[in-house]
């Protein structure tokens, strides 16, 4: 990676100048104490070059002399321009591509290179090395190492070390289930390559992917029934809550006209009292005005001295009161009020109530299976359909293979599937039939002999 380094001679013309042969000067390039190329290189006066840091933090940590030979140095030092100028040459000549370098975090170098150290582009798990591009020519080219397998970049090879023998890890022992090399391989040992291995484990890994691929599309439309029967339930709640609400709304407006038709009867009274009232208020108020009236002519021919105008200018005497001025209620007209409202609010709010029932019996079917009746349990003279719905007494035996499940005193008949848990709701039509029993039976439940269809009996 040398730059070549062109030289001249000065008592030649130019156009007879000739190219010089090559020569490597990147060693020259490089600072004694840092060993990287130079950064700002300053010369001393016997000749040296340092980066200019380097230099100084060696004076500062000794005696300001050369690190190489010891002389003194004196005076301040100045960048020397001619080395850096080199250096810039030699920098863009030889290194066009930076990014080639391994300068960026958590990049991978090469094993191999020198300083400056380039990025690996490979990782060979044979050689346990990885190589940048120049390097890695030889593995792209050499027959010897055609066997040897190229991966991306690797950070930590030391793992693919074994730590017992130093080998690369190569084979895999089933038996231990570990990775080992050539050297471990015991006598009796499930050894196989690790290639082997790992097609098998791809296999495997293929298959669970393929199983919780399967899992992950069963949950998708386990996820898809959820969220339908939430909606389901969802519009069914609202449904429920409209017709619970419509209820109460008819029992109020039930309730209000009842309210009002007894009230009406009496605002009714009210009015009648309130004008009997008024009518006799205003009587009483004129009799009143008539006898002050009259006692004030009393008085004014109190002091007459004919007696003959006196007796003539008299008043008849004031009747009593021929009424008992009170005032009443007709109520006459409220008998049996009450208790015909009462009659029909109840049988309103039954009507109603009634509405709340057909609701709560609407959500029973939500709980609907399909019972169908089992012949091998039915009692010999009862004969089941094909369909398994319905069943009759034909009054003569009827032996069914695998019988001692049947009922055989009793005639009875069970339905399946089996109740586990939760609710259950079906509808059973017993026809004209005057005499039947229906119930559920616990797993067990006795059905030879005499039976009794009791709880304690199952």
């Amino acid at each position: 990676m040398g730059a070549a380094l062109f030289g001249t001679s000065s008592s030649l013309p130019a156009e007879t100048i000739t190219m010089a042969t090559a020569v490597n000067i990147s060693h020259h390039l490089h600072c004694p104490i840092c060993k990287n190329l130079l950064t700002d290189p300053v010369s001393t006066a016997c000749g040296h070059t340092f980066c200019n840091g380097c230099l100084d933090k060696h004076i500062n940590m000794s005696k300001p002399q050369c690190p190489l030979c010891q002389e003194p140095v004196t005076t301040k030092l100045s960048v020397n321009e001619a080395i850096e100028a080199l250096l810039r040459e030699f920098l863009q000549t030889t290194l066009p591509n930076m990014e080639l370098f391994c300068g960026e975090r958590d990049t991978i170098p090469c094993d191999v290179c020198d300083e400056p150290t380039f990025k690996a582009e490979k990782s060979c798990l044979i050689c346990l090395l990885s190589f940048c591009d120049e390097h890695l020519k030889p593995h792209q080219s050499t027959a010897r190492f055609k066997g040897h397998k190229l991966v991306s970049p690797v950070e930590k090879l030391d793992h693919r070390v074994c730590h017992t023998h130093g080998r690369a890890l190569e084979l895999f022992c089933r038996r231990d289930q570990r990775c080992i090399c050539t050297l471990c391989v015991k006598i009796g040992g499930d050894v196989i390559p690790v290639e082997i291995e790992r097609e098998r484990r791809q296999a495997m890994q293929q298959n669970n992917i393929e199983v919780m691929e399967r899992m992950i599309n069963q949950r998708e439309v386990k996820l898809e029934e959820l969220k339908e029967s939430a909606d389901k339930y969802h519009a069914l709640l609202k449904k429920e809550e409209q017709e619970i609400q419509e209820v109460f709304a008819a029992l109020m407006e039930a309730l209000r006209k009842t309210e009002e038709g007894l009230l009406a009867p009496l605002e009714e009274g009210r009015r009648c009292l309130e004008k009997e009232m008024d009518e006799k208020m205003q009587q009483i108020q004129k009799d009143i005005i008539e006898y002050k009236e009259d006692i004030e002519s009393l008085n004014r021919i109190q002091n007459e001295e004919d007696d003959i105008l006196f007796i003539q200018s008299c008043p008849a005497v004031p009747t009593e009161f021929t009424d008992d001025w009170t005032v009443s209620i007709d109520t006459e007209f409220n008998f049996g009020t009450m208790r015909n409202a009462k009659a029909s609010l109840m049988a309103e709010i039954e009507t109603q109530l009634d509405k709340l029932c057909a609701v709560e019996i609407r959500r029973i079917h939500s709980f609907s299976v399909n019972v169908t009746l089992d012949p091998e349990t039915a009692h010999p003279h009862l004969e089941v359909s094909e369909d398994g719905k319905e069943v009759c007494d034909t009054g003569s035996s009827n032996v069914i293979p695998g019988g001692v499940q049947q009922f055989d005193l009793v005639g009875g008949v069970l339905g399946k599937p089996c109740i586990t848990s939760g609710r259950d709701f079906w509808v059973v039509e017993v026809g004209n039939k005057l005499d039947w029993e229906l119930g559920v039976g616990r797993d067990g439940a006795k059905r030879k002999g005499k039976v009794s269809y009791k709880p304690s009996e199952g």
